[in-house]
Formats: C-alpha cells, sequence, structure tokens
C-alpha cells in the first residue's frame, strides 16, 4: 500500500475510536471532560426572550438519546442574508447596459471600376486590397449591401448592423 492510503486508513482507525469514546460517555462527564461550568450569558443591552418550557423527554433519557430544543430566530435575523443597503443602492442605481454596437469600419476607399453596368470598389484594410462589388463579403465580418458614387454601405455580419463608408467623390 502506498503512504497516501496508510494515512487515511489510520485517519479512518482514529474517527472510528473517537466516534466509540463520545458514545461511551454520559452527559454529566461531558461537562467535565470539556471543562464547562455555565452555559454562556447573552450580552447585558439584548432584551433576555421569555424562556420556553421545555418538555421532559423520559423515554429520550432513559434510551441515551439527545433531545434537541431549538430556539426560535431573534427578530434582527431577518435581515441576516439580505445585502447591506450601500449595495442595494449601487445596484439600482447601476447604468443600464448599453446596446452592442459594430467597430468602427476598418477600410478606406481607394476608387472605383465600372465594368458592364456593375460596380467594383477598392478597399484598403492595413495592407490588404479586397475588390469586393454589391453582395459580396469580406471576410466573415462583412458585407457590401450598397455602391453609389458617394458612399459604401456595409452589413457588420455578427450583429447585423448597417454602416455608411463615405467615399468623398462627387
Amino acid at each position: 500500500m502506498k503512504a497516501r492510503q496508510w494515512t487515511l486508513l489510520a485517519a479512518l482507525g482514529l474517527t472510528l475510536a473517537a466516534t466509540w469514546w463520545a458514545a461511551q460517555i454520559d452527559e454529566a462527564e461531558v461537562g467535565e471532560i470539556a471543562g464547562v461550568v455555565a452555559p454562556a450569558r447573552r450580552a447585558p443591552d439584548a432584551p433576555a426572550p421569555a424562556p420556553r418550557p421545555r418538555a421532559a423527554a423520559p423515554a429520550a433519557a432513559a434510551a441515551n438519546t439527545l433531545a434537541i430544543v431549538r430556539e426560535p430566530w431573534p427578530a434582527a435575523a431577518a435581515d441576516l442574508l439580505q445585502p447591506p443597503r450601500a449595495a442595494q443602492a449601487a445596484l439600482q442605481a447601476a447604468p443600464a447596459v448599453a446596446a452592442p454596437s459594430a467597430p468602427p469600419l476598418p477600410f478606406t476607399f481607394i476608387g472605383s471600376i465600372e465594368r458592364g453596368g456593375r460596380r467594383t470598389v477598392m478597399l484598403m484594410e492595413g495592407e490588404a486590397l479586397h475588390l469586393v462589388g454589391v453582395r459580396e463579403r469580406i471576410g466573415d465580418r462583412y458585407r457590401v449591401e450598397r455602391v453609389t458614387p458617394t458612399q459604401i454601405e456595409f452589413t457588420y455580419l455578427p450583429l447585423q448592423l448597417r454602416q455608411v463608408l463615405e467615399t468623398g467623390q462627387d
């Protein structure tokens, strides 16, 4: 067996031994072992809750079982899981999310050629030259929708938004 398996086996054995030992001691011995003298007292500024009558459980005591009585939640616990008021105000004052928009057009108009009634435009994107006509795509991002002598209309494909590039020609 590996060292890790031996360690886990030893931890299991210690856990079983501690469980057996805890089952063998009485409630009276628990106070002596832990050094408990009296229960802890509440802070003096907090009002003490009215004592609840506890029902005796003779059958539970006879069977060596522990009867658990749950105290009611204090009134201040209602706000326990609520975010702080400053955080609530910040959430309410948060700006509305702006609608997505297309990035600026990366193209520079170089010129156009008209052959057979069809206009082809020359566009520079960085150092790449694109020769495109109407309804043609430029990569996966843009499609040319319309070409006029004064402007070129594109569709930004990821968001289906229209953009216009002015050519500067008259």
